[in-house]
């Protein structure tokens, strides 16, 4: 009961420190690993399940249909909603699946052995790393002292190696995985030159924005901005030298705002910031404030550098592209009105 009562509050503080936003939509590797595991679990799992019921093993079978259960649902919940709910996996399906082995070990003893070794590797293709270690420790600490009691203790020792071995090697094959589809997804989702967010994840960020201010009520903002007369930079000094500019004014720029903000390059000379909590306000402090510091970067030997730069702030019930054309509006008019400043 002890293991237990720690497994749930650890599992508990890891999903709400670490995994917040992973909650509601995990990597395509875990929602893709498990609808291929929850299809594995209902050819192998369901004859099991009969066969118990059928020699009158009803625990086991009653156990095995909650796997079966709680399989479905979660994969369910990825096929229709598009969408992985670690807490229904780490709170229902993994603590049946140590149900079951404490049973199996339990009543058939070495039998039930066989069992853990798939069930420690599936946790690292169910759960996110630290989620799944978490698992897998558990596994440990309620199998160990079964095991300890019917068989010898140096095939205790081999069987513990040889489950840690399993884990092990699963979790070193997801995080190859993982690292190989975050270096794809980055390099999908980014500028090649200024490092900044690219056209790819903009309508995603702008709906997320849109959801984040409904529910908490927190004002968004938008700055749109390009460089004045950044065809003539080109045209003047070279591709060079302008590829150089607009690397300078990316890195200005990601300075200057935070983590939470977010930067998009939309083409050429022209980027985008998300400023998340922002009213119009503030918004425009922040706006005037890249125009200066960009002015004054010395970017060019005989002339200066400056953007001009339209800000709108979310209004209720805006959609993104009504959000995103107002600034690209405000924009317009401040290249219209003389450049080099902000219309709000």
């Amino acid at each position: 009961m002890k293991i237990l009562f720690t497994y749930y509050r650890n599992a508990l503080f890891f999903s709400m420190d670490l995994y917040p936003e992973q909650l509601q939509a995990t990597s395509d590797f875990l929602r893709t690993s498990f609808l291929r595991l929850a299809l594995v679990a209902i050819v192998f799992i369901t004859p099991f399940a009969i066969y118990n019921f059928l020699v009158a093993q009803y625990l086991i079978s009653i156990i095995c249909w909650a796997i079966l259960i709680a399989f479905t649902v979660n994969a369910g919940l990825i096929v229709w909603h598009n969408r992985y709910r670690i807490v229904l996996t780490q709170f229902g399906l993994v603590p049946i699946i140590l149900l079951l082995l404490v049973v199996l070990l339990g009543q058939q003893e070495t039998i039930g052995i066989f069992w853990c070794y798939p069930a420690a590797g599936s946790f690292h293709f169910m759960l996110p790393r630290r989620h799944a270690w978490l698992s897998t420790a558990v596994l440990f600490g309620v199998s160990i002292p079964l095991v300890s009691a019917f068989v010898p203790p140096n095939l205790a020792i081999r069987i513990v190696v040889t489950l840690a071995l399993v884990s092990i090697a699963a979790a070193v094959f997801v995080r190859v995985i993982t690292e190989q589809q975050h270096q794809l997804r980055v390099q999908a989702m980014t500028d090649p030159l200024t490092g900044l967010l690219n056209r790819t994840l903009l309508h995603e960020t702008l709906d997320w924005a849109i959801e984040q201010s409904k529910r908490s009520e927190l004002p968004m903002s938008l700055v749109a901005f390009d460089i004045d007369h950044f065809k003539s930079v080109n045209d003047t000094y070279g591709h060079d030298v302008g590829d150089d500019v607009l690397c300078r004014v990316s890195t200005l720029v990601k300075e200057r705002v935070r983590r939470v903000d977010k930067v998009f390059r939309l083409g050429g000379e022209e980027f985008l910031i998300l400023l998340h909590g922002t009213g119009k306000d503030a918004a425009q402090r922040v706006a005037e404030d890249l125009r200066e510091r960009i002015a004054l970067l010395e970017l060019l030997p005989e002339r200066s550098v400056t953007v001009s730069v339209g800000l709108a702030t979310l209004q209720p019930n805006e959609d993104w592209t009504a959000w995103m054309k107002r600034s690209d509006n405000n924009l317009y008019r401040a290249k219209t009105g003389g450049r080099n400043r902000v219309e709000v």
